[in-house]
Formats: C-alpha cells, structure tokens, sequence
C-alpha cells in the first residue's frame, strides 16, 4: 500500500515544500561555505542568496497556512452559525404551532363553556315559568275554594255572591289558563332553540 494515500492533498503540498525549501536552503549554506573555504565571493553571494530565498519561502508557505487555516475556521463557524439558525428556526416554528393548537384548544373550550352555561339558563328559565305557572293554577284553586266554601257559609246571599264568586274564579282560571300556555309556549320556544 502506498502510504501517500489517505493523505490530504493540501498537506502532502504543505510537506513537499517544507522539504524543497529545506534542500534549498542546505544547497545555499553549502555554497555559501564552500565558497567562503575557495574565497569564491560569487559562491558565498549566490549560497547567501539561494538561503534568503528559502527563508522568504518559508514564511510566504508559512502565512499561506495560517490564511487557509482561519478560512477554514471562518467557514467552519460560519457554518455553525447557518445551523444555529436552522435549529433556532426549527424551535420557533415548533413554539408557533404549539400556541397555535393551544389558542384552538382554549377557544373550543370556551365555546363549550358558553354553550353548557346558555342551556343551564333556558333550563333555569322553563323551570321557573313551569313554577309560576303551577303557582298561579293553586292561587286559582284556591280562590275557587275559598269563593266556594263563602258561597255555602252564607246562603241569604247565595246568588249574589255565588254570582261574583263564579265571576271571579272564572276570572282566576282565565289567568291560570293564560300562565299554563305561556309556560307551554315558553317551553316550545326553548325547545325548538335547544335543537
């Protein structure tokens, strides 16, 4: 297996430079002593030259690295960034529909309640017009009663009074009447609003 695979493209580039730059500027420290040693100033001036020049290359390799290294981070918390913004816009789209379905529920609810509370109270109102109207048949008998029970205890006035007392109990089931239908039509009118 070669154990150049598997490796980056950027960094078997990074290790090929470091070596050349290092080769040359061995080169250059060898020219720059043997002609020091041969007092070939064109020598040493050119091995001086070739070892500025790997120096130079070196740093220039150098800032090249530290730049792709701060791209990658920028890129990298850039793309942080775009997820915590995904993610933060995935957690309000869940807290919009969650009131959402709150508000329907809440607004159901309500609607039930007003609808419970509105039958109670035409339930409280039939039976009270039912009460009433029941009051007013037992006031009726009972003045029927009474005006009879007057009727037999004086008989010297018998017609007269019998007279006033069929008046007014005819009077009293007239009203008792009248009660009982508006009871009865009170408690149609409910019915037919509760279908």
């Amino acid at each position: 297996m070669d154990p150049s695979e598997g490796v980056p493209v950027a960094e078997e580039d990074a290790s090929h430079k470091a070596r050349e730059g290092l080769r040359k500027s061995v080169v250059g420290k060898f020219k720059e002593v043997a002609g020091a040693l041969t007092r070939n100033d064109s020598l040493t001036a050119e091995g001086r030259l070739e070892q500025e020049e790997a120096r130079k290359r070196k740093e220039a390799d150098t800032s090249a690295q530290l730049a792709d290294a701060e791209a990658k981070q920028a890129t990298d918390h850039l793309e942080a960034v775009h997820e915590a913004g995904r993610q933060e816009r995935a957690a309000a789209e869940r807290r919009a529909d969650a009131t959402e379905t709150r508000a329907h529920q809440e607004a159901e609810m309500r609607k039930h309640e007003a609808e419970r509370e509105q039958q109670e109270q035409v339930a409280r109102e039939k039976a009270q017009a039912t009460r009433d109207a029941a009051l007013a048949e037992q006031r009726a008998r009972a003045g029927e009663n009474a005006e009879a029970a007057d009727v037999a205890a004086d008989v010297g006035d018998a017609h007269a009074e019998h007279g006033e007392a069929v008046t007014d109990a005819e009077r009293a089931r007239l009203e008792a009447e009248q009660e009982r239908r508006r009871a009865e039509a009170l408690g149609q009118a409910l019915d037919e609003h509760d279908r």
